[in-house]
Protein backbone atom coordinates (compact mmCIF):
# COMPACT_ATOMS: atom_id res chain seq x y z
CA UNK A 1 0.00 0.00 0.00
CA UNK A 2 1.31 3.44 -0.91
CA UNK A 3 1.76 5.76 2.08
CA UNK A 4 -0.17 9.03 1.77
CA UNK A 5 -1.22 11.67 4.26
CA UNK A 6 -4.77 10.43 3.85
CA UNK A 7 -3.90 6.79 4.62
CA UNK A 8 -1.94 7.85 7.73
CA UNK A 9 -4.77 10.09 8.95
CA UNK A 10 -7.36 7.39 8.24
CA UNK A 11 -5.38 4.81 10.23
CA UNK A 12 -4.93 7.16 13.19
CA UNK A 13 -8.62 8.09 13.10
CA UNK A 14 -9.52 4.38 12.94
CA UNK A 15 -7.56 4.08 16.20
CA UNK A 16 -9.60 6.89 17.75
CA UNK A 17 -7.15 9.76 17.26
CA UNK A 18 -8.49 13.07 15.92
CA UNK A 19 -5.33 14.31 14.17
CA UNK A 20 -4.11 15.68 10.87
CA UNK A 21 -0.67 15.24 9.36
CA UNK A 22 0.84 18.34 7.74
CA UNK A 23 3.97 18.80 5.62
CA UNK A 24 6.69 21.24 6.62
CA UNK A 25 10.02 21.98 4.94
CA UNK A 26 11.91 18.71 5.39
CA UNK A 27 9.60 17.39 8.10
CA UNK A 28 6.00 16.52 8.89
CA UNK A 29 3.97 17.42 11.97
CA UNK A 30 0.74 16.42 13.64
CA UNK A 31 -2.12 18.85 14.26
CA UNK A 32 -5.28 18.40 16.26
CA UNK A 33 -6.86 18.95 19.63
CA UNK A 34 -4.21 16.99 21.51
CA UNK A 35 -1.09 17.56 19.34
CA UNK A 36 -1.67 21.33 19.27
CA UNK A 37 -0.69 21.36 22.98
CA UNK A 38 2.42 19.21 22.55
CA UNK A 39 5.94 20.59 22.94
CA UNK A 40 7.18 18.44 20.05
CA UNK A 41 4.92 17.21 17.28
CA UNK A 42 7.38 16.81 14.40
CA UNK A 43 8.67 13.82 12.48
CA UNK A 44 11.91 14.75 10.75
CA UNK A 45 11.79 12.89 7.45
CA UNK A 46 12.01 14.31 3.94
CA UNK A 47 9.21 12.26 2.38
CA UNK A 48 6.14 10.33 3.47
CA UNK A 49 7.59 7.17 1.95
CA UNK A 50 10.58 7.41 4.33
CA UNK A 51 8.38 5.50 6.80
CA UNK A 52 5.83 2.72 6.44
CA UNK A 53 2.27 3.20 7.66
CA UNK A 54 3.11 1.20 10.79
CA UNK A 55 6.15 3.42 11.43
CA UNK A 56 4.03 6.58 11.08
CA UNK A 57 1.58 5.23 13.64
CA UNK A 58 4.50 4.29 15.92
CA UNK A 59 5.93 7.83 15.56
CA UNK A 60 2.59 9.32 16.53
CA UNK A 61 2.40 7.06 19.60
CA UNK A 62 6.03 7.86 20.51
CA UNK A 63 5.36 11.62 20.31
CA UNK A 64 2.12 11.25 22.26
CA UNK A 65 3.84 9.34 25.07
CA UNK A 66 6.90 11.59 25.11
CA UNK A 67 4.77 14.74 25.33
CA UNK A 68 2.56 13.24 28.02
CA UNK A 69 5.68 12.55 30.08
CA UNK A 70 7.17 16.00 29.38
CA UNK A 71 3.98 17.87 30.21
CA UNK A 72 3.45 15.83 33.38
CA UNK A 73 6.75 17.16 34.72
CA UNK A 74 8.97 15.64 37.39
CA UNK A 75 7.48 13.76 40.29
CA UNK A 76 7.27 15.73 43.54
CA UNK A 77 10.37 15.25 45.71
CA UNK A 78 8.32 13.59 48.46
CA UNK A 79 7.12 10.94 46.01
CA UNK A 80 10.64 10.04 44.85
CA UNK A 81 11.92 6.82 46.52
CA UNK A 82 15.38 8.31 47.22
CA UNK A 83 13.83 11.31 48.95
CA UNK A 84 11.83 9.05 51.26
CA UNK A 85 14.94 7.05 52.10
CA UNK A 86 16.95 10.21 52.84
CA UNK A 87 14.14 11.52 55.01
CA UNK A 88 14.13 8.29 57.05
CA UNK A 89 17.93 8.44 57.43
CA UNK A 90 17.75 12.02 58.70
CA UNK A 91 15.09 11.09 61.26
CA UNK A 92 17.24 8.21 62.53
CA UNK A 93 20.26 10.49 63.00
CA UNK A 94 18.19 12.94 65.05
Amino acid sequence: MRVTIKTIQNELQRRGEDVHLEKGDGYFYFRGKEPDNWLDKTVRVATLSSLTLEQWVAEYERLKNMNRDLLRGPAPASAHPESKARSRQRKRKE
